[in-house]
C-alpha cells in the first residue's frame, strides 16, 4: 500500500483532532479538512502543518471551503457526532471519487451503524475505543480500533492505517462494536461519573484517592472476573458500616441514592458468588 495514503476529514471535533495528527505523524498525508466551522477546521489546519506533526515532509494540509473538495482523496473519515453523519453523508455520497468506489468513506462512531454509509461502494468503519480530547494528548499505541469494511480492499486500507499508528485492532460487526461502545460507557463514562461524586465527598483530599483507584481498575482486569476481587462492606455483609456511610450522606440525595442502590446490587452478586 502507498506510503502517501491520502486521508482527507469531515469534522474538526476531538475525533478528527487526534486521529488527524496521528495519522499525519505516522506518515498519511492529510489533504483536506472540512468543517462547518471555517474557525474551527483552520485551527486544526495550521496545528497538522506544524514541523512536529509532519515529520515526513508530506504536502501541506488545507481547509476545503466545500466538502466536494475531498474528492480524490483515498478515503474519507467523517469524524463527526453521531446525529450529523447522515446528514453530511448526502453530499459525501455523491462525490464522484466515492461513487466510483475509488475513495472509501468510513465514519468513527462507536454506536452508529455501518448500514448508514453502505450506499456507497467502499465504506468502514474507524472506531478508537478510547476518550479522546483537543486538551490531552494521548498515545495511538494504546488505543485499540474496531474496524468494519464493506470489502479486502477497505479492509486491508483500514488495518494499515490501525497498524501504522501502532494500534491494536479488531475486526468486528456492527453488533459487536455496539456492545463494545456499551461497554466503553461503563467503564468511562460511569466511572467518571463515580469518581466525579468521590471528589465531592472527600474534597480536598481527593487526590489520595488515585492510587486506589488505579489499583482497582488493574485489579478488575487481572483476574477471570472482577466480581471475583470485589471488596467493600457490601460483600462483606457489613451492615453497620453501611448504614454509618449513608449517615454521613444523608443530606445529600443524589451520593445517597447511588450508595444504596450500588451496596443492594453488589450485596446481591456476592451473594451468588458464595
Amino acid at each position: 500500500m502507498s506510503s502517501t495514503l491520502r486521508i482527507s476529514f469531515a469534522g474538526a471535533g476531538n475525533a478528527a483532532f487526534r486521529l488527524s495528527l496521528a495519522l499525519k505523524s505516522a506518515g498519511f498525508e492529510i489533504p483536506f479538512i472540512w468543517n462547518r466551522s471555517r474557525q474551527s477546521a483552520s485551527q486544526l489546519v495550521s496545528i497538522l502543518n506544524k514541523h512536529e506533526y509532519n515529520p515526513h515532509l508530506l504536502p501541506d494540509t488545507m481547509y476545503a471551503e466545500d466538502i466536494v473538495s475531498l474528492d480524490g482523496s483515498d478515503v474519507i473519515i467523517l469524524a463527526l457526532s453521531d446525529d450529523a453523519i447522515a446528514e453530511i453523508f448526502t453530499i459525501v455520497a455523491r462525490i464522484p471519487s466515492v461513487v466510483s468506489g475509488r475513495t472509501i468513506v468510513c465514519h468513527t462512531s462507536g454506536a452508529t451503524s455501518v448500514d448508514i454509509i453502505s450506499s456507497v461502494p467502499s465504506h468502514g468503519v474507524f472506531y478508537p475505543l478510547m476518550t479522546l480530547s483537543k486538551a490531552k494528548p494521548v498515545d495511538m499505541n494504546i488505543v485499540p480500533f474496531l474496524l468494519e469494511a464493506s470489502d479486502d480492499k477497505t479492509k486491508q486500507t483500514l488495518t494499515e492505517m490501525a497498524t501504522r499508528l501502532g494500534a491494536e485492532y479488531m475486526v468486528c460487526d456492527t453488533d459487536e462494536r455496539m456492545r463494545m461502545h456499551v461497554a466503553a460507557v461503563f467503564v468511562s463514562n460511569f466511572v467518571n461519573y463515580m469518581i466525579a461524586l468521590a471528589y465531592d465527598i472527600s474534597a480536598p483530599n481527593h487526590v489520595f484517592l488515585l492510587p486506589l483507584a488505579i489499583e482497582t481498575v488493574r485489579k478488575a482486569f487481572l483476574y477471570g472476573h472482577p466480581s471475583l476481587v470485589q471488596t467493600g462492606p457490601a460483600v462483606r455483609g457489613d451492615v453497620s458500616t453501611i448504614k454509618k456511610h449513608l449517615e454521613i450522606l444523608k443530606d445529600v440525595p443524589e451520593h445517597h441514592a447511588v450508595y444504596e442502590m450500588l451496596t443492594k446490587l453488589i450485596a446481591s452478586e456476592a451473594k451468588k458468588q458464595r
